[in-house]
């Protein structure tokens, strides 16, 4: 009565809490599409100002070693040196040379200079006609670039090639490494376009300077070595530099959002993602890439309708939700079943201890009464010196059964039993067993008949676990079957077995307990006032070791009264 009681409370308590939580939940359900969504924007410009940091960091590092490399080019080969770096470095657009307070030395205005020389000059001819001026009061370079591994000159295009080459294959690194070059010219003599003065103070200045032309973005760099010295530099390749730099940008694996580099009209210069995206399309977030590239941006594009609609997301997870409470439930049925199965267990192993003290008693109560009168020697006739030394090795044969099986039972509940095989004639062992339990048996009364077809029975099993199985059957037939007459060794087999029948003509297992006799601790009769005292484990050990080495061990009545326990052994067919 007071387990069902503890039952029902269980459940009160335990259905209660989880429909509160299932309330709790649906109203939830509702508003997670939303937060879904911002979690998924957050993220995306989080990884657009990654990236933003990225291509700033970058492009500073460019401009940095582009600077120091035009101040250490030579003065004296200055024109040759910047006409190789406009050949060879994709980095490099257009270079020129320019003398304060005066003009362009070049490149020249005229028709002497090509067309993209001539649009260059166009471009910055409010710089180079004297409108504006450079930044000369830019602080000098601050820190110099430790070098990376480029030589620091080149006399050809080729060694220029090789060095790249060898540089890391990322590509922000290989843009690094290409603003560190600094051409050597490959011929003496060259005129240097320098002022007039013989010695010049060192100033070392630089800068960069974004200029839109036509509303595109054009970032030209300069650097003066010598005060009143020559201003000389280089108009960069922007897409030059933003080719390389986009293929370090991340692949976006949803189809549902896109990371869009935008220049300064709107344009799309790189997308990253699969979305598509329409350029008139309003982006959810923008990030500014850098001072260096002025009124470009990141922009985050995400398609929230595929990520699926609130009432589709409610349906699913009212579904999920529903699975949880069935589990939930599901667990509570589980957990009252093994609460029940453990009351019931706790109450067969508590019949089990008190079986096993006194089976354990009993032998033990014999061996020390017939030891005692053998060892005062009062007993002098002879016969009933054999009577009590057989009583005595029975009561210990008996013992250590009963001790094995306990221990048996130990190993294979924690599955630690180990087997150890061997390749026997089943025939041989069971012949053996008769002969020496035969003087048992027959004290008993009863009369064995073996019955072995012709044939060969070889088994590759653990030998000694068939004995102790053979010898739980032999034991419930002594005890259970006492009153019958004889007790049957069947030994046959069929295609892939071989079967061991051990029959007797005693009371027999009525029907309804056939199955249960192999359950640990049952017993047909399980009080201690029972005529065959026992621990209910002989028959759960013999099953259970029968399977472990991939055999069985079943029951079937016989015709009229009494019962038959079936030994089945995998055959063993050598190769």
């Amino acid at each position: 009565m007071t387990s069902k009681r503890s039952i029902i409370i269980f459940w009160a308590l335990f259905l209660v809490p989880t429909l509160i939580m299932a309330g709790i939940a649906a109203r939830l359900l509702a508003h997670e599409q939303d937060r879904i969504n911002r979690s998924a924007s957050q993220a995306l410009s989080e990884r657009a100002k990654a990236i933003s940091e990225t291509i700033h960091l970058t492009v500073e590092a460019v401009q940095e070693n582009l600077s120091r490399s035009l101040l250490d080019i030579d003065q004296y080969k200055l024109k040759k040196t910047l006409l190789i770096w406009e050949e060879i470095n994709p980095l490099v657009r257009n270079i020129f040379i320019y003398q304060k307070d005066r003009d362009l030395e070049y490149p020249v205005r005229g028709m002497g200079s090509t067309l993209e020389e001539r649009r260059f000059i166009s471009r910055y001819d409010s710089l180079f006609s004297g409108r504006m001026k450079f930044d000369f009061n830019a602080d000098p370079l601050k820190d110099e670039l430790k070098a990376t591994g480029l030589p620091g000159s080149y006399s050809d295009s080729s060694q220029y090639d090789s060095a790249i080459k060898k540089q890391t294959k990322s590509s922000r690194q290989k843009l690094v490494a290409l603003s560190r070059l600094v051409q050597k010219a490959p011929a003496s003599g060259q005129q240097a376009f320098s002022s007039d003065e013989p010695e010049q103070q060192l100033i070392e200045k630089s800068g960069w300077i974004p200029w839109f032309s036509e509303n595109r973005l054009c970032i030209l760099g300069w650097v003066q070595k010598y005060e009143n010295g020559l201003v000389y530099g280089i108009e960069l390749e922007l897409m030059a530099l933003l080719s390389r730099l986009v293929v370090d940008f991340p692949e976006l694996p949803d189809n549902r959002t896109a990371l869009i580099l935008m220049d300064g009209n709107g344009d799309f210069m790189h997308q990253s993602g699969k979305m598509m995206v329409d350029p008139k399309e309003k982006p959810l977030a923008v990030v500014s890439i850098s001072n260096l590239l002025p009124h470009w941006q990141m922009a985050v594009f995400i398609d929230h309708k595929g990520f699926g609609s609130n009432q589709g997301f409610l349906y699913i997870s009212i579904i999920l939700l529903g699975v949880f409470i069935a589990a939930i439930i599901s667990g509570g049925i589980l957990l009252t079943r093994l609460t029940l199965q453990n009351m019931k267990d706790a109450r067969q192993k508590t019949s089990f201890v008190s079986s096993v003290s006194h089976e354990l008693k009993t032998p033990l109560t014999s061996i020390r009464m017939y030891a005692e009168l053998l060892l005062s020697k009062r007993v002098k006739d002879e016969n009933k010196t054999q009577t009590y030394l057989s009583v005595i090795v029975n009561e210990s044969g008996r013992l250590t059964r009963l001790i094995n099986n306990v221990l048996d039972f130990g190993k294979l509940e924690q599955g630690k039993k180990t087997y150890h095989l061997t390749t026997f004639a089943m025939d041989q062992l069971l012949d053996q067993m008769i002969q020496a339990h035969s003087i048992r048996i027959q004290n008993q009364g009863l009369k064995i008949i073996p019955q072995i077809e012709e044939g060969d029975y070889p088994v590759k099993t653990d030998r000694d676990a068939i004995e102790q199985v053979v010898l739980n059957l032999v034991d419930n037939v002594l005890k259970y079957a006492g009153k019958g007459k004889f007790i049957k060794f069947v030994l046959e087999k069929d295609d892939s077995f071989i079967l061991l029948k051990i029959c007797d003509d005693g009371p027999g297992i009525p029907k309804p307990q056939r199955e249960a006799v192999f359950e640990k601790f049952y017993r047909v009769d399980n009080s201690l006032t029972a005529q065959q005292p026992g621990s209910g484990l002989g028959l759960s050990i013999a099953r259970q070791i029968l399977k472990d080495l991939k055999g069985d061990l079943t029951f079937y009545p016989m015709p009229k009264n009494g019962s038959c326990f079936t030994i089945r052994i995998k055959k063993y067919e050598p190769h």
